[in-house]
């Protein structure tokens, strides 16, 4: 079984000899990619802050095994992993140094790599931008880990207006990216969705018992869209339901419960997510390691169907079950 979506994508980029073609191949197709997983790669970027990792946990550096980035990276790339390379990495810088709200705003500044060939060949995975970070009142000075953090202490994560952009870049200097915009307020196609998508940014709040016993995720509009060599492929606006997301727990045993609603801008569709005691229990890993998600279609073909999202024990690895009942197994690659 594969990746529905990304055997779509490199059959798109194998058709081209020495750069990537997209004639032929439907924008609008492109952007039925599973609601499930939008919803998750978005709640699993803004949660993860453990220690072991930064406040914005992105998963950095490409797995060894074969992932969806992967796939395109065969179909793009004329080099092959035998041959040596070497890896340069910057960023993972949070600006100013660290002194609690007093310092606001944060600069977080996402780790970028490239690699180099030992016969000459290049690629990278690089930021365009850093995230704008925001400590409420109530936190202290302690730590920027919100599972560090005082009762009731705030941490908004917001974009410039430009969103920031990751970018990979394979050898023959064919592009495929990823932007998060946090600006998000007009950009859904459906005006039903309530409440309405903002430019409030990613919000996560500590409990009035304090952080290590709950936190709450509010996402109030992220506009998340995707490009190969500037030709979009999907775009959608995620955001979530009234009350936001709860996660419980920290390290190894969180554990998140809520509703996602995940507009697909392009194929004009809406979806619901409803994470039930899903868990994130590597703090290694950005992405849940237990439990599903389930979403129910409110419009587009598959109205009122449902699609789930079963996550394993292998960082990334989870088994989506389409509305038609049919499986098919995805490696998650974003934490948006």
């Amino acid at each position: 079984m594969t990746n529905r979506k990304f055997s779509s994508l490199v059959g798109c980029v194998a058709m081209g000899a020495g750069a990537l073609v997209l004639a032929g191949c439907p924008s609008k197709g492109m952007d039925e990619v599973s609601g499930s997983e939008v919803a998750v790669s978005a709640v699993s970027g803004a949660i993860n802050n453990t220690e072991t990792q930064s406040p914005l946990g992105f998963n950095t550096l490409p797995r060894e095994r074969k992932t969806t980035a992967g796939l395109i990276w065969d179909q793009i790339n004329p080099v092959r992993p035998a041959w040596a390379a070497t890896w340069t990495c910057s960023g993972g810088v949070l600006s100013p140094a660290w002194s609690g709200p007093a310092g606001n705003p944060y600069t977080y500044t996402p780790v970028s790599c490239s690699m180099t060939w030992d016969v000459g060949k290049t690629a990278s995975a690089v930021w365009s931008d850093s995230f704008i970070l925001s400590y409420g009142a109530s936190c202290d000075s302690t730590s920027p880990f919100m599972e560090n953090q005082a009762a009731n202490c705030t941490l908004t994560r917001t974009t410039t207006t430009n969103g920031n952009t990751r970018t990979l870049t394979g050898a023959r200097g064919n592009t495929y990216a990823i932007t998060h915009n946090t600006f998000g307020a007009g950009t859904g196609w459906d005006s039903s969705v309530a409440p309405a998508p903002t430019n409030d940014g990613v919000m996560l709040g500590c409990a009035p018992s304090g952080c290590s016993a709950s936190l709450t995720l509010v996402i109030s509009g992220s506009h998340i869209s995707g490009t190969i060599n500037s030709e979009r492929f999907w775009d959608h606006t995620v955001s979530t339901g009234p009350g936001g997301i709860t996660v419980t727990g920290t390290r190894r045993n969180r554990v998140v419960t809520g509703t996602v609603f995940v507009q697909h801008n392009l194929a004009h569709f809406t979806s619901q997510t409803t994470f039930n005691d899903v868990a994130y229990g590597d703090t290694a890993c950005c992405y849940p390691t237990s439990g599903s998600v389930t979403t129910i279609f409110s419009s587009g073909p598959n109205k009122s169907k449902s699609e789930s999202l079963s996550f394993t024990p292998i960082c990334g690895d989870a088994t989506l079950t389409r509305a038609d009942g049919s499986t098919t197994t995805l490696s998650l690659e974003q934490c948006l």
